[in-house]
């Protein structure tokens, strides 16, 4: 909720930002815990640049020299979803989100940095991907997805969360192959339903985790195997 109230951004200044902290959770291990209370004590301040405001000639950008990560959001939802532009043509949002994040992620200022995908909208995928098919989007052409339908076979089964899973999975591994032919480095994941605020939660505290794994003597398990780049689209 700060997130959303502090936003307060209109066209005109394209930027805003403001600090927070991470709460100290209740649990029973005592090493989590000190963990916990110690980043709970901690500032950190989150940058949002209205992606309005990212064109060719953005000096934005250039101010975020120091900035530890970068969070680049986008709606699962926009494969199907179009807008016009100033010329009158129809344009995929979907690939005007990939244009967007590949001038990002090779801006000087930013193509060392982390950064982590937050993909959004995953409650409202799950009721529009059976009726509207990732292929609207060019860029998901390849998309073919195998059902097994005979074992449903005169029971009624909701295939939508199974056919949402796959379609998110297939847009990661899009989304982080291209960030590897770009920068030759990792593109991290997080799936978030923006109206749950758990969700939000542990996409931030990710966010928190891949910032201290170059300061922190520990070996973390990666969260994100299941999204390895040779992964298949089926």
């Amino acid at each position: 909720m700060d997130i959303l109230c502090a936003e307060g951004m209109t066209s005109s200044n394209g930027i805003a930002s403001m600090e927070f902290s991470f709460p100290t959770s209740a649990k029973a291990d005592e090493y989590i815990d000190s963990i916990d209370q110690h980043y709970s004590m901690m500032r950190y301040q989150l940058i949002r640049v209205h992606p309005r405001r990212l064109g060719e000639n953005c000096k934005w950008l250039e101010m975020l020299e120091d900035v530890n990560i970068v969070l680049f959001c986008i709606s699962l939802t926009d494969y199907g979803e179009f807008y016009e532009d100033n010329k009158g043509l129809l344009i995929n949002k979907m690939m005007a989100s990939k244009e967007l994040f590949e001038s990002v992620v090779t801006h000087p200022t930013l193509y060392k940095k982390d950064f982590l995908l937050i993909m959004s909208k995953f409650d409202l995928l799950k009721e529009k991907i059976e009726q509207s098919p990732l292929t609207q989007c060019e860029w998901f052409g390849d998309y073919h997805p195998l059902i097994d339908h005979k074992s449903n076979i005169g029971t009624y089964v909701n295939l939508a969360p199974a056919l949402a899973q796959r379609a998110f999975h297939y847009m990661a591994v899009k989304f982080k192959r291209l960030f590897h032919s770009l920068t030759e480095r990792k593109l991290y994941v997080s799936l978030v339903t923006g109206l749950e605020q758990d969700s939000v939660d542990e996409s931030l505290k990710y966010a928190r985790k891949i910032m201290n794994w170059d300061e922190e003597d520990i070996t973390f398990i990666d969260r994100e195997s299941s999204l390895s780049l040779e992964a298949s689209t089926s």
